[in-house]
């Protein structure tokens, strides 16, 4: 049987989050640039569209080097399965060295450590669900040593 290993929120992270961001401040970025100087108030136009364009390419830097790098991981007794929402790859348990786990301020995150590159690189950064892995742990005792806290 299939386990998720991620955490629901991965998803909210991964797609909602950003589509929000990107359409509310894109948005407000691109009016700020067709608009004429005198409708911005007493802000100097220039220093107003030179902030707002570093604001928003700053975030998308963010968001790319952070959010955009969470997976989705599945298990079950045979593979490892992950997805970036688009793609979906299958890698046998004997392609899988470990999972680290590390505790972050909110989140519990986990990488997916791979024995060779693979279609998301050897390193992969979900969401963890403990509740789930350790359900699926129960479920596939022999697989307790992937385990490493950080």
């Amino acid at each position: 049987m299939t386990r998720q290993l991620s955490s629901n929120f991965t998803m909210m992270f991964r797609i909602f989050l950003p589509t929000l961001w990107i359409s509310f401040f894109g948005t407000f970025w691109l009016a700020t640039l067709l608009s004429h100087s005198e409708n911005t108030g007493p802000f100097p136009t220039s220093g107003l569209r030179l902030g707002l364009t570093i604001f928003f390419f700053v975030f998308l830097l963010i968001f790319w080097k952070t959010v955009f790098r969470l997976k989705r991981v599945d298990a079950d007794g045979e593979f490892v399965y992950v997805t970036n929402f688009l793609k979906s790859v299958r890698y046998p348990h004997a392609d899988v060295e470990k999972i680290e786990i590390e505790k972050g301020f909110i989140f519990m995150f986990g990488t997916l450590v791979l024995k060779g590159k693979g279609r998301f690189g050897d390193r992969i950064l979900f969401l963890l669900s403990r509740r789930r892995l350790e359900l699926f742990l129960s479920e596939n005792p022999q697989l307790a040593d992937w385990l490493v806290e950080k």
